[in-house]
């Protein structure tokens, strides 16, 4: 019996190919600025699977050794990134995963021109015309609501709308419909109390604390397309963050 073949070849993980791949161009095999190889030519290279290849250098792109493009190949941007901690989260959708997994009431939408205050939670300028959409969510149907939204949206996006009331996330609506892209998210948390308003929303005392987050999304020209404000009364909401460490 041929004991060598008889013992299975171990399997490649995407680890151990963006292992390989990042010793290479700590080595200096692809200078900054230098085309990665192709999904394809790892895929040969490796013999593995093209989803395995990709979260090798989804991996190498958190890292920050390599920029990733649509349709053309990765291109190297560093040989040595700061040595710090990154966010895990790896898409939008997981960093807004309570709008996903959560019961949504529609509460209607309004054309509204922004005031001095509202300018301040916005972060925009007052005396612009934006949409304003409200949503509360909760666990279930019928349930207590854990968080009321406001949605705004430029109003060259008004004919989506209608469709918002049967989904959980604007911001899909906006890529399909529109055939933009969404390339920048920026969330700021902080702690807020709640005016009458929002208070009345959640069914809680005038003046209790509440979380105020606010997400704010750009296209890829840089402009802001849709900006969330997201208000979760004490107690029923929490936050989570992780951290990877980046490789040295």
């Amino acid at each position: 019996m041929d004991v060598a073949n008889s013992k299975r070849k171990k399997s490649i993980g995407y680890k151990d190919i963006s292992a390989t791949l990042l010793k290479e161009i700590q080595l200096g095999t692809w200078a900054v600025n230098d085309p990665f190889p192709s999904e394809m030519a790892l895929v040969e290279r490796f013999g593995v699977g093209r989803n395995t290849v990709r979260e090798a250098l989804r991996e190498l792109q958190e890292l920050g050794y390599l920029q990733r493009r649509r349709g053309a190949r990765s291109v190297v941007v560093s040989t040595d990134p700061n040595n710090g901690f990154v966010n895990s989260a790896r898409s939008i959708s997981e960093l807004l995963e309570y709008a996903k997994s959560s019961h949504q009431t529609f509460l209607g939408a309004e054309h509204i021109r922004v005031g001095e205050e509202l300018s301040r939670k916005l972060d925009t300028t007052a005396g612009e015309d934006w949409i304003r959409i409200g949503v509360l969510r909760s666990r279930e149907v019928s349930g207590p609501p854990f968080c009321f939204s406001e949605v705004y949206l430029h109003p060259r996006f008004k004919d989506i709308v209608p469709l918002a009331e049967n989904e959980n996330q604007v911001y899909p609506l906006i890529e399909r419909e529109y055939g933009i892209a969404i390339r920048h998210v920026v969330q700021t948390i902080e702690a807020a109390a709640a005016d009458g308003n929002i208070a009345s929303r959640l069914n809680i005392p005038l003046g209790s604390a509440i979380l105020l987050v606010r997400t704010t999304f750009y296209a890829a020209d840089g402009n802001v397309v849709e900006i969330g404000l997201a208000h979760f009364p004490a107690g029923r909401y929490k936050v989570r963050i992780a951290l990877d460490r980046r490789a040295t």
